[in-house]
């Protein structure tokens, strides 16, 4: 007869197998990812499913496994293949924020740490990338040889081309131009946008596998950002009118970045809001809805007119109580 010791501890041993096997194939995945240029934009798609299907621990054992085997896979192009070490340096810094922001996102370790919605801690990690990768961006403003570096990584990937003819502008004007754009918001809402289409993405595979161990599906259907966020919204509309009228690049460059950040909450309240009222409808109706918004989003001009309506109808509900119960 078997031993009850004896089942619990292979239960136990298997267990622990099972979360190092999905830990190392969701690190190597990522890695391979980010550095074959094979589906790169989904780099962090791995790290989610491991630790969806693992649990915390194997999320950041998957997530802290990748930056150790990037930094190797690095260090070995620096050494061997003579890479640009300011590419290792860059690549390095990138993928390990992106990487252990994604993992804290999805898997938040313990009661000291943030534990509130989803929405909430993808703003703080962005608030945090702005902190790192915003000083940066900005030093290339001022640096001929970083903006060299940067000018040509968009020419890789495709995003200028001096001899095509099709745009008036000059790979430098470009550059300056999306340079503009990141140091306004750009950081921020790539990084909400980047974990947000991962994060989907993993949802919908999880979707698939109904085991104990899957994510517990969350919602944002009661989401409501907190009031003081009103406050800081008007704070970032006045920083950018003074450093729009005084010449106060900092001011501009700051207000821009925090208006996005507050915005995005605002914007998800009111995606909750739409939700609610949607869930009124039958099923064939509402999935026609959800499919002509998804439509208009992709309409350029459109698409921010119904964003800048989401974030109008997220404000509002702190003095419109849209989703109150029927009495």
């Amino acid at each position: 007869m078997e031993n009850p010791e004896d089942r619990r501890s292979g239960f136990f041993t298997n267990k622990i197998a099972f979360g190092a096997g999905i830990a190392v194939v969701g690190a190597v995945a990522s890695v391979v990812c980010i550095r074959t240029g094979f589906i790169v934009f989904l780099f962090l798609l791995p790290l989610a499913l491991a630790g969806f299907f693992g649990g915390v621990k194997t999320a950041w054992v998957s997530g802290i496994l990748a930056v150790i085997l990037n930094v190797l896979v690095g260090i070995w192009i620096s050494v061997y293949r003579k890479g640009d070490p300011f590419i290792f340096q860059w690549n390095t810094l990138y993928y390990s924020v992106m990487v252990l922001v994604f993992t804290w996102i999805n898997a938040p370790p313990g009661k000291y740490w943030i534990l509130r919605e989803v929405p909430v801690r993808m703003t703080a990690g962005a608030v945090f990338c702005v902190l790192i990768f915003l000083p940066l961006f900005y030093s290339v403003m001022y640096n001929g040889e970083l903006q060299y570096f940067f000018g040509r990584q968009l020419e890789a990937f495709g995003a200028v081309s001096s001899n095509s003819g099709q745009s008036d502008l000059t790979t430098e004007e470009f550059f300056s131009t999306v340079l503009y754009v990141i140091l306004r918001g750009g950081i921020p809402l790539s990084c909400l946008v980047f974990w947000w289409i991962n994060r989907q993405f993993a949802l919908l595979i999880s979707r698939f596998f109904q085991r104990a161990y899957t994510v517990q599906r969350e919602t944002i259907l009661g989401f409501h950002a907190p009031f003081f966020l009103i406050w800081v919204l008007s704070f970032s509309l006045a920083a950018i009118l003074i450093g729009r009228t005084a010449n106060i690049e900092f001011m501009d460059i700051a207000g821009w970045n925090i208006l996005v950040l507050s915005a995005t909450l605002f914007l998800v309240q009111g995606g909750a809001i739409m939700m609610h009222f949607l869930l009124r409808f039958p099923p064939l109706p509402r999935i026609l809805i959800n499919v002509g918004i998804l439509f208009l989003l992709f309409r350029p001009g459109i698409n921010i007119a119904i964003l800048g309506l989401l974030v109008l109808l997220g404000v509002m509900e702190n003095w419109v109580p849209f989703r109150a119960p029927k009495q």
